[in-house]
């Protein structure tokens, strides 16, 4: 795809045009299928176990019944849905294409050359903030120093409380977690179920996925950055790559609509009534 990109960005250009909003990306992908399978390469991908979806269903609905229990008198302007995901600079397919036969590993030199963390937050009634990116940082540098410390403080004397969902990773739901939360945003801390965000997490039930399609999508449209040899297309400087990258995830996540938030609410905690 970053052949396409650099040398036929014509072409790409107006066969995303004629595409659906959001189609394009896998429309590309599954004409490149094609051309691979014609000339004999075979597509290969790692596994993974999953629970069974009835034992997920059990315990997305016994999380459902505890949280309306619990959390009842939060209007939707209150549920907040918080989660990072890593993206990279060079978003090629996740399968690996090999000659039939062959070895379907790759070099080192051969992988994601950056890797940013965004993290998303959603509420139930369909409203989205703006994302906070993680990058490498100097310890003790001005943002530790000079930004952290007064970020926002002024305004939270302003905020009412609130329900905040997280997964189960160790660090969410650790005591100092919930400390913060409560103490110092006057709020709650709603852990998810461990191994059961696929169905009762609000943001992978119904938002990661268009913003990864999204993300691609935005990849695609993207002019390929020179270096400064001009030649190479993986010479960008990493100052470059974070911007880019940056850019890239604000256009994706301005597309993700309130009706698809509000509808992943609605799947991962439906009201007791249904």
């Amino acid at each position: 795809m970053n052949w396409i990109k650099r040398h036929q960005a014509a072409w790409l250009r107006y066969y995303i045009a004629r595409k659906k909003p959001g189609t394009g990306y896998q429309g590309l992908l599954r004409l490149l299928q094609l051309f691979c399978h014609r000339h004999g390469f075979t597509r290969q991908r790692h596994g993974k176990q999953k629970q069974k979806q009835s034992v997920l269903i059990e315990v997305r609905d016994d999380f459902v019944a505890e949280f309306h229990l619990q959390y009842h008198g939060f209007g939707p302007d209150c549920v907040y849905n918080v989660d990072e995901t890593g993206f990279y600079y060079d978003m090629p397919p996740k399968y690996i294409w090999s000659a039939r036969g062959g070895d379907a590993n790759i070099s080192t030199g051969e992988k994601h050359s950056m890797r940013m963390t965004a993290v998303l937050t959603v509420r139930s009634n369909g409203d989205k903030l703006p994302i906070l990116f993680t990058i490498r940082g100097t310890p003790g540098g001005r943002i530790e120093t000079s930004e952290l410390p007064t970020y926002k403080r002024p305004l939270l004397c302003f905020v009412e409380p609130s329900v905040m969902l997280l997964d189960n990773f160790e660090s969410h739901v650790s005591d100092a977690s919930y400390r913060i939360v409560e103490e110092e945003l006057s709020s709650f801390l709603c852990a998810i179920p461990p191994n059961a965000t696929s169905i009762c997490q609000p943001l992978d039930v119904g938002v990661m996925a268009p913003f990864k399609r999204y993300l691609r999508d935005e990849w695609l449209n993207e002019e390929m950055i020179d270096g400064e040899d001009g030649d190479d297309f993986d010479t960008p400087t990493a100052a470059e790559k974070r911007k880019a990258m940056v850019k890239r995830a604000i256009a994706a996540w301005d597309r993700v609509t309130a009706t698809e938030i509000r509808n992943s609410f609605v799947k991962a905690l439906p009201s007791i009534e249904e």
